[in-house]
């Protein structure tokens, strides 16, 4: 698979954070700034941390850098929030459209992707895409802390399978040192028990480990699949 948006990046320094979206790194000595997609707390994101900016062309931001990836230790980790569904829209493409009669169609405002007609029963399939860049010893877990979003985004995929549609939910995970991944019930058990629900009520799950280099992310292979896609 190829890398996504495969692009050449500029290597600096992680500085600091100026506030949720907004990091400071040294590249060649200068302070720039750099946009931050993913606004939580990452444990990797210190102070001289090795990471990678992706330049953008946007004349109405504050800042013309995307942070794209950070190393935790000796792993390059993505943590840009907007490759997961690129990622997963490329590994859908490559899987249904080889015969080249099936399209994968993408809706990034909701942050799921519809394919039209590509089961057995030729109904519409509702993929449900995650994304996450922390683990624990070698699982990638989710959420970090407490979200209403992923909440909402499993709720919203439990409903369409009640109603009747082809539900998927796939997890990207932007490292590749993980083997396997959990819910962290510690942190939100709410979101674990959606997990659990979603899982019993029979809805797939694929776990899509990524490698990452310095410039872009590229689809690894599929580390976990309950009934998956």
């Amino acid at each position: 698979f190829n890398i996504s948006r495969k692009q050449e990046m500029i290597q600096g320094f992680f500085s600091r954070k100026v506030n949720r979206r907004i990091a400071e790194i040294v590249v060649d000595d200068n302070l720039v700034e750099a946009y931050m997609s993913n606004g939580i707390d990452l444990p990797f994101l210190k102070s001289g941390a090795v990471c990678f900016l992706r330049e953008v062309d946007n004349n109405n931001r504050r800042t013309s850098y995307d942070l794209f990836s950070v190393y935790d230790k000796d792993t390059l980790v993505c943590v840009d929030s907007k490759e997961p569904l690129i990622i997963a829209e490329m590994w859908c493409r490559e899987k249904y459209n080889h015969d080249g009669d099936s399209l994968a169609y993408l809706y990034p405002d909701v942050k799921y992707m519809k394919l039209h007609g590509r089961t057995k029963t030729n109904k519409d399939v509702i993929i449900q895409v995650m994304g996450t860049s922390l683990k624990h010893d070698r699982l990638a877990y989710l959420p970090e802390i407490p979200s209403r979003s992923l909440i909402e985004k499993l709720e919203n995929l439990i409903y369409q399978k009640r109603i009747g549609m082809d539900t998927r939910l796939m997890i990207v995970v932007c490292r590749d040192d993980v083997d396997g991944f959990f819910a962290n019930d510690e942190v939100d058990s709410d979101f674990a028990e959606l997990m659990e629900f979603a899982f019993d009520s029979e809805i797939p799950i694929d776990i899509l480990r990524c490698s990452v280099s310095d410039n872009g992310m590229r689809a690894d292979r599929i580390i976990s699949n309950m009934n998956g896609i």
